[in-house]
């Protein structure tokens, strides 16, 4: 995305209705739900990067996760399952690869037993998907180097490119009006 002449660039002549600082994945989400829910909204993402996602959105480990690991019915759990469920969406509509590879978490010894039947119960309040609770056969079939009593494989987890959603975030909040203008430390 070309950076703006700065010279021709006054906030002293002009207004917006919102302006975002960061050009972040949690900055972009936000600019573009602000485009979604309130059309005609001016809206300017301020960023003192080149270029988008240049912080923890381009660093991170890329898992969508699947909610297994918070209280059933909290606030947490809640906006997790349904975040994944709404970022695979959102990807598929878009083209952003996605891999959903799933994980397994796993039990190496009898001591470690409650805890993963704890958070396969956590996992199944929270509407998490593709559960299973497998034993050291079916284990050693999905994953051959990990070894352990039991396990809980859980299918729906995946892995994106973040930078490529806030990439499309951004395409969005422009579609919708607003602006990203970069190289403008706040």
């Amino acid at each position: 995305m070309p950076v703006p002449d700065r010279s021709s660039l006054s906030f002293a002549d002009r207004t917006v209705d919102v302006a975002v600082v960061g050009a972040g994945i949690v900055g972009l989400a936000v600019a573009r739900a602000l485009s979604l829910r309130r059309p005609g909204l001016s809206i300017v993402v301020i960023d003192k990067e080149s270029s988008i996602s240049q912080h923890q959105t381009g660093r991170n480990s890329g898992v969508i996760h699947s909610g297994i690991y918070y209280a059933p019915g909290s606030l947490k759990a809640r906006l997790c399952t349904q975040g994944a469920a709404a970022l695979k969406q959102y990807c598929a509509e878009r083209s952003i690869p996605t891999n959903i590879c799933g994980k397994v978490i796993v039990a190496t010894d009898a001591s470690e037993l409650p805890r993963l039947e704890e958070l396969h119960r956590r996992a199944v309040a929270n509407g998490a998907v593709g559960l299973e609770l497998i034993g050291p056969n079916r284990l050693r079939e999905i994953e051959p180097h990990a070894a352990g009593l039991r396990a809980l494989h859980v299918r729906g987890t995946g892995i994106v490119d973040y930078g490529l959603v806030a990439r499309g975030f951004a395409d969005d909040v422009v579609a919708a009006g607003g602006e990203i203008l970069l190289g403008y430390e706040v």
